[in-house]
């Protein structure tokens, strides 16, 4: 009996650009793990999904099915996400990516080393960006991150923004320093399965000059690396780890700054 499938990510909406790969979500054992495969030229990533798929809601929104089963398990999933099954869902997701942020900012404080310090700031910035989108009812895409906060009516939330941006660094958005960070990159990513599709990306963003995409989309790469390390890899490899993330070292300024990501956090947490 065939697994069901669906296809999922930014490929079933607007915002999909020719470098990006197409989503299949694959509903089978939890043991199996996912994978990209090349045909034609074309990316395809297999993500495997186990368990109820309401759980899964944010991810499934908007999914195309594909496959089926004699169940017709994924037919009867899109009548079960309904808006506001997504929209419970979505802004839990947006309240745990906060939440994961003032740990991050604690973090911060709690380092020793200058570099741990600034990169604790950064990813605390990213989920922090990670969140407000997600509570203001968008799932964030990596590739597309950007591009999404620029769509966001900022309202309340926009010195947050800024701030955030400002502690990712963005105005640091050059070629030569996206071209050392990648290098760093592919070092932190070179047990990943989808290590090609990273620099693919990275390669289609920079031949168009979408500077500040790339730079916001390597952070938010090395972001989800670094918070799957164990604790005494930062130190060991500290020097990896501020070329990856391209760390400031004027630590008085990024004090600052954690103080009012701080506030913009408990803010977005109290909205």
């Amino acid at each position: 009996m065939p697994l069901p499938v669906a296809m999922i990510g930014c490929r079933t909406t607007e915002k999909s650009l020719d470098c990006c790969e197409y989503d299949l979500a694959v509903f089978g054992p939890a043991q199996d793990e996912n994978r990209v495969i090349q045909i034609d030229g074309y990316f395809i990533e297999v993500v495997r999904f186990a368990g109820p798929v309401i759980r899964h809601a944010v991810d499934l929104n908007d999914m195309q099915v594909l496959v089926d089963n004699n169940k017709f398990m994924l037919s009867s999933a899109v009548k079960v996400i309904t808006p506001k099954a997504y929209n419970r869902a979505i802004i839990a997701e947006g309240r745990k990516s906060l939440v994961s942020s003032l740990f991050c900012q604690q973090k911060m404080r709690w380092a020793k080393h200058p570099v741990e310090s600034a990169m604790w700031l950064k990813l605390a910035a990213y989920d922090f960006m990670g969140g407000i989108l997600a509570m203001t009812g968008s799932k964030a895409m990596p590739l597309h991150e950007l591009d999404q906060v620029r769509q966001i009516n900022e309202g309340k939330m926009a010195e947050g923004i800024e701030i955030a941006l400002e502690s990712i660094g963005i105005e640091r958005a050059t070629r030569p320093t996206i071209l050392r960070s990648i290098l760093a990159i592919k070092q932190l990513k070179r047990m990943d399965y989808d290590r090609e599709l990273f620099a693919e990306k990275v390669r289609y963003l920079l031949e168009r000059s979408m500077l500040a995409d790339s730079y916001y989309y390597c952070g938010r790469v090395v972001a989800k690396n670094l918070l799957e390390r164990k604790g005494t890899f930062y130190s060991q490899y500290a020097k990896l780890v501020q070329i990856a993330l391209d760390l400031s070292a004027d630590t008085q300024h990024l004090e600052k700054l954690q103080k009012g990501l701080l506030s913009a956090t408990k803010k977005g947490l109290n909205n």
